[in-house]
């Protein structure tokens, strides 16, 4: 260590050990510890980035030790753990997690805020008054055993684990009875500790931290009620007006992004924030289900937490305010001064979208942008602060700004609202309980611009090696064909398991669509399920914001259109909660989605009616099932008798259909009137890679996915006829299905002619089917598509892949095939 970085550790231990033995009213020591801590920090000769926020807290902390003697121990001892973080900064260079700055800022932030308030006005009077003996002591070693957490990590050895238990024990003597029963939780964490027997111990201290914090703010509550009862404190206004005059002045018009930020740690803080959204949203959903899980109402309070706490360090003020106030409501619920209920599940959900689109915001701006709030921000801010300063429940605060989030209609009675209108989410298999999650596997964040280009350069090792392996000299040179076959199995292997690195579970997709129905349903006064399997099914991560948007749109149509009102469903013998299936399967090489749900299903008639009216199809046509669904995917059909916020425009299962399409999939639907509707998507395993069918015409080959093969035949003579002199058709098992000449589309003219002579591919596109002529099946290949720039008249080519020999096979589109 140099001599510089030597007399910084020792001046910053000198203002902690100074610091540590000062208490109220002693501005002197503090005053000296702030002039010490002032003098180093004005010579630091550097570039200090986010160190310089904490160094900022750190000196607020000072200044108020100074000016007033409010809430001292809890600042003490936040200050002094910043002091330290910045020394440990320092003597390190700088290697230091990110998230022990922002824990140390996030105390600091907290304890000035008042969140660690203790009862430290007490102390002073101890002298003056024995009444208040029992109550400072309490609150005074409430402090203590703060500190002595504060020192520990996670790796706490025996002597730790028996003074943490004798400091607890002692507190729980000593307390109230509601703050010995907070006590309790880390009183069996000691216990566990000591035995050996804590199940999950990476999140102990985590736990025993929130347990002392929850004791010391109740040890505070209940001497304030008792200083505060029977009048009004001096100073305080208590009127409705003057509280809202007073909102109003400090209320914040925009937000901006802080022109010193670190872009990368802006990017790190979208990502992390989003993750912990993704899971507070889970729990909560889950939480409606079960409201006395304790787990999942930490595991929510945590979530919050945390943003709190990083959002303050990248000076996000907004974001941090909002989630305290949200902090503030969960932990009401935790401490049993309010239940958790459907109300307190609108306005946590809702706080989870307002956050979504401020982050998303911030993701797309740069330093210094003025940033405006999303909607909703004021009115839910209100909200949450009529629940956290007035002490009204959340539905009587939610009433007292306009009412319900989503209104319910009055259809649904009170136990429908709460339970099944909120669309539960069943899975396979026997429930568990958030707290029995099992740990997850061991990760690294990886940038996905880097994990493309990985998986594009093992591609292109797969078509060199091809190359070299097809040589017409290798078969003479039997050591070089084992080495190269040798080769051919391990790059094998190397190309799936890095395609595999893609490969995410539809989890996350299944579970956004959780939120959509339950938000649906209640809008639409319909009681509704939904019932998931398959989610651990994977599927490439490329497809799955494209997947998204169809199985909302399929959702949003299953509940407007397919699923009855609760009334209309008993009356035809049906129970009055609705299901919707959700599952996803793996077979072979494609990837299968079903949507079901149990509603009126498809009016066959109806829709034939409103193609008819529509000129779609003709009046006296003789459709089959499957072209009457067919029907509702054409740009503008719908058969809803009047349009909704929720459907009904006509501009939905077209796109679906497109969408589908794009990803080299299909779409098939199913339904039975008065049972029920399934929607069966069939999509590929991944887009990296084309299982293609080799064929030749002429002297040229093509590749067509064999997704849309049904089979290969040669055709016989008796199967094989024209309709009034030009369309081709031919029989195959009893369907006639019109023929494509390939060569005709690429005027190929050594091409076969003679359709009994050729090889027929029997083709499927949105269940329409057609026999493409070629002259020759050459085989079966796994190969790397890569899109190719098509001149308007090659419409019907989607790509091309490098073949064995070096040359470029295309790749056929063909849905276009059959178009033109």
């Amino acid at each position: 260590m140099s001599n510089e970085k030597q007399q910084i550790k020792e001046d910053l231990e000198a203002i902690i050990r100074a610091l540590a033995d000062v208490w109220p009213n002693d501005r002197e020591n503090v005053a000296i510890a702030g002039a010490k801590f002032e003098e180093l920090i004005t010579g630091f000769d550097r570039d200090l980035g986010q160190l310089q926020k904490l160094i900022d807290m750190a000196w607020e902390g000072l200044k108020h030790l100074f000016e007033n003697d409010d809430y001292f121990t809890s600042v003490k001892t936040a200050t002094l753990q910043a002091i330290n973080t910045i020394r440990e900064y320092i003597v390190n260079d700088g290697d230091i997690d990110v998230k022990d700055f922002e824990k140390a800022y996030d105390d600091l932030y907290d304890a000035l805020a008042g969140e660690k308030e203790s009862a430290d006005t007490l102390i002073e009077l101890e002298e003056e008054t024995g009444a208040a003996f029992d109550i400072s002591r309490e609150t005074k070693t409430l402090d203590d055993l703060a500190s002595f957490i504060l020192g520990l990590n996670e790796e706490i050895s025996d002597e730790e684990v028996s003074e943490l238990k004798a400091l607890v024990n002692i507190l729980i003597q000593e307390s109230g009875e509601k703050v010995a029963s907070a006590l309790e939780k880390a009183r069996r964490i000691a216990e566990n500790l000591e035995s050996g027997g804590i199940a999950s111990r990476e999140n102990w201290l985590s736990d025993i931290s929130m347990i002392t914090e929850e004791a010391i703010h109740i040890a505070s509550e209940d001497q304030w009620q008792d200083d505060t009862e029977g009048g009004e404190i001096p100073g305080i206004q208590t009127t409705e007006e003057e509280e809202r005059a007073g909102q109003a002045d400090t209320e914040p018009e925009d937000f901006y992004i802080p022109g010193d930020i670190d872009t990368a740690l802006m990017g790190e803080f979208v990502t992390e924030c989003t993750e912990l959204l993704d899971m507070a949203e889970g729990a909560l959903l889950d939480l409606e289900d079960n409201p006395e899980d304790e787990e999942l109402v930490n595991k929510v309070f945590r979530a919050f937490h945390t943003i709190k706490g990083t959002s303050a360090f990248m000076g996000l003020e907004p974001i941090t305010e909002f989630t305290h106030l949200l902090e503030t409501m969960l932990s009401m619920v935790r401490e049993g001064e309010i239940a958790f209920d459907t109300a307190c599940a609108d306005i946590s959900l809702e706080a989870i979208d307002i956050i979504t689109k401020m982050l998303e915001v911030i993701e797309a701006s740069e330093e210094g942008d003025r940033l405006p709030r999303p909607m909703n921000f004021d009115r839910l801010t209100a909200v949450l602060e009529r629940v956290s300063s007035e002490g009204t429940t959340p539905g009587e605060a939610l009433s007292a700004e306009g009412g319900l989030l989503y209104e319910v209609p009055a259809e649904l009675d009170g136990a429908q609202a709460a339970g099944t209108a909120n669309g539960e989410a069943k899975t396979n298999g026997s429930a568990k309980s958030s707290a029995d999650d099992s740990p997850s596997d061991a990760s690294v964040r990886v940038n996905v611009n880097r994990l493309d280009q990985l998986i594009d350069m093992v591609g292109e090792l797969v078509i060199a090696h091809s190359v070299v392996a097809q040589d017409q000299s290798i078969p003479d040179h039997s050591e070089l064909q084992k080495k190269i076959n040798h080769t051919s199995k391990i790059l094998r292997e190397l190309q799936d398991t890095s395609l595999t690195l893609r490969m995410v579970p539809l989890n996350a997709t299944f579970h956004k669509m959780n939120r959509l129905i339950r938000d649906l349903s209640r809008k639409a006064g319909k009681s509704v399920t939904l019932i998931t399997a398959g989610g651990d099914t994977e599927i490439d991560r490329n497809m799955v914001d494209i997947i998204n948007e169809p199985l909302v749109h399929m959702i949003r149509n299953a509940i407007d259109h397919g699923i009855e009102k609760p009334g209309d469903r008993e009356a035809n013998g049906k129970p009055g909660e609705a299901n919707i299936w959700l599952r996803a399967s793996q077979e072979g090489g494609k990837v299968v989605i079903e949507i079901e749900d149990d509603g009126r299903g498809i009016n066959k008639k109806k829709v034939v009616e409103k193609a008819v009216s529509k000129g779609l199809v003709d009046a006296d046509a003789n459709l089959s099932d499957k072209e009457i669904y067919n029907l509702i995917f054409l740009p503008g059909f719908s058969s809803a008798d009047e349009v909704t916020d929720l459907s009904g425009r006509g501009v939905g299962m077209d796109v679906v259909r497109r969408s589908i399409q794009d990803l080299k999939g299909k779409i098939d639907i199913e339904s039975e009137e008065g049972k029920g509707t399934r929607i069966i998507i069939e999509l590929p395993f991944t887009l990296a890679i084309t299982d293609g069918m080799l064929v030749r015409v002429g002297g040229q080959r093509f590749i067509i996915p064999v997704l849309n093969i049904d089979q290969a035949f040669q055709a016989r003579e008796k199967d094989v006829f024209t309709v009034m002199g030009q369309s081709e058709k031919v029989s195959i098992r009893g369907e006639t299905v019109p023929i494509v000449r390939l060569h005709h589309h690429f005027g190929i003219s050594d091409g076969i002619e003679t359709l009994t002579e050729g090889t027929l591919l029997a083709i499927r596109n949105a269940n329409k089917k057609y026999a493409l002529l070629v002259d020759e099946v050459v085989g079966q290949q796994q190969l790397v598509g890569k899109s190719i720039n098509m001149k308007s008249d090659m419409a019907h080519v989607s790509g091309g892949a490098i073949l064995g020999d070096g040359t470029v096979g295309l790749i056929l589109d063909t849905a276009a095939l059959m178009r033109n």
